[in-house]
């Protein structure tokens, strides 16, 4: 009898300890979902502010002041993912803690332009441009979300609800024919503080608005920040939350976050043992899973191939897909502005690679339908511009193409160059390896934006 006892108690112990040892694995696995979840809700935030510090260090861009690309970026530029060489930038990085800043936009008749504003969430807020107010000049006051001053007459005001946001301007150009012609369009826009625009400067505050581990000039920001550390990622994550704060529809997101002791008010990981295990386990997989963003954009619905994203700019709730747009294309636009196309797979679904020949063929009468212009730009596995002996990066219709005799159009893409010399003017020079495509689509008509109008497939070459 008293054997039995002590075998029921030995047995119950151990279906205890089972039961237990399951519990924690549930725990564990819980705290790396929620984990996951908070990187990618985090991640546009931080990447914003790193991306702000690296292009500081490059002197390519300014803070409360405009700083402008002179010509088209190569193949060396690393410093923004999947840029374009279609227009030359006019960037500002706004920092609105102390005081707005006024943007003057000079009449710009015969230039088509675009000068989008993101909060530091990569929302685009405003978009000043051609598409919106036409060839008129205009000056805006820069607000933050805590000034509540008096906007100056003649000023109409963009209110942004972070106290960091980011300007990408775009002037449409065709490289070096008109580049003197832009430049002078570039210099004729104003963007300083209020102050300075009223005569009185004041002392600005130091621009970053965190400390970052030590940045590298020759890497990207994206591939910096997949090599910081947990701690580094929330700590700097947890500290820029207090000039940029989340929406109110994001409040049940952060109170998870909170849970999973993620945020603290010293901005230190509070963890549990059992939360800094799964905590550390959720951090390298979605790390590891947002850094392979060729399988991320396999995963992703195709039409004929394409993927198209229709609801940039403004994401919502969107967590994950706002995080992989950062990822591959930080500063995407709204799609009123722009709509960018992109393919990564042949229609047997290969990846795309040099040591095949492609041709992309748009019908007569079947060219993007656009109000501005369009441009099919190639990127390699990183996402940046691929090296060619032709420093040709893009084609599109500023481009002199050579047309069928029926209105069609055929591009070619491949690494050696076509042995018909007609093709070689509609040649996109593509690496060995493999890359992909993105089609811009500036300020699109109606058909694309209700999807009425698809890219064509491409087609692989014998």
């Amino acid at each position: 009898m008293r054997f039995a006892k002590k075998t029921r108690w030995r047995l119950g112990l151990v279906v205890m300890l089972v039961l237990l040892s399951g519990l924690a694995t549930q725990r564990v696995m819980q705290q790396a979902r929620e984990t996951a979840q908070a990187y990618l809700f985090a991640y546009p935030l931080v990447l914003m502010e790193l991306t702000k510090q690296h292009q500081q260090l490059l002197g390519t861009t300014a803070i409360n002041g405009l700083r402008h690309s002179r010509r088209f970026p190569d193949a060396r530029f690393n410093s923004v993912v999947s840029p374009n060489v279609d227009t030359l930038y006019s960037i500002v990085h706004f920092d609105l803690r102390q005081e707005p800043v006024v943007m003057s936009i000079p009449d710009t008749s015969g230039h088509y332009y675009m000068m989008p504003i993101m909060d530091a969430w990569t929302n685009v807020v405003s978009s000043p441009g051609t598409r919106t107010i036409g060839s008129r000049a205009q000056t805006y006051l820069v607000v933050g979300p805590t000034w509540r001053g008096e906007v100056p007459a003649g000023m109409q005001p963009i209110r942004i609800p972070t106290q960091m946001a980011w300007m990408i301007g775009r002037i449409k150009s065709r490289g070096p024919a008109d580049y003197a012609e832009v430049h002078a369009l570039q210099d004729r826009f104003r963007v300083m503080p209020l102050s300075a625009w009223q005569g009185r400067p004041v002392a600005p505050l130091p621009t970053a608005m965190t400390e970052l581990p030590t940045l590298d000039r020759a890497m990207g920001p994206d591939r910096q920040l997949a090599g910081w550390s947990r701690e580094d990622f929330f700590g700097a994550f947890c500290r820029l939350l207090a000039d940029n704060p989340a929406r109110a529809e994001d409040a049940p997101m952060l109170a998870r976050i909170q849970a999973t002791g993620l945020l603290d008010e010293g901005c230190a990981l509070q963890q549990s043992p059992l939360q800094r295990l799964g905590s550390a386990l959720g951090y390298r997989r979605v790390v590891a899973m947002l850094n392979d963003s060729q399988r991320l954009m396999g995963e992703r619905k195709t039409y004929q191939g394409w993927r198209i994203g229709y609801e940039l700019g403004e994401y919502g709730t969107r967590y994950a897909q706002r995080a992989l747009v950062a990822k591959i294309g930080l500063g995407a636009n709204s799609p009123e502005d722009a709509i960018y196309p992109n393919l990564h797979t042949d229609t047997e679904d290969r990846p795309l690679a040099g040591n095949r020949r492609y041709v992309l063929h748009f019908a007569a009468g079947q060219l993007p339908p656009v109000r501005a212009f369009w441009s099919l730009t190639l990127y390699d596995e990183r996402q940046l511009l691929s090296a060619n002996p032709l420093d040709r990066y893009a084609l599109g219709d500023r481009d002199d193409l050579h047309y069928n005799p029926d209105g069609s159009l055929d591009i070619f893409v491949q690494h050696q160059a076509p042995t018909d010399p007609a093709q070689h003017s509609n040649w996109l020079p593509a690496p060995e390896g493999r890359f992909n495509l993105f089609l811009r689509l500036y300020w699109p008509q109606a058909d694309v934006l209700e999807r009425r109008w698809l890219p064509p497939a491409i087609r692989t070459l014998p």
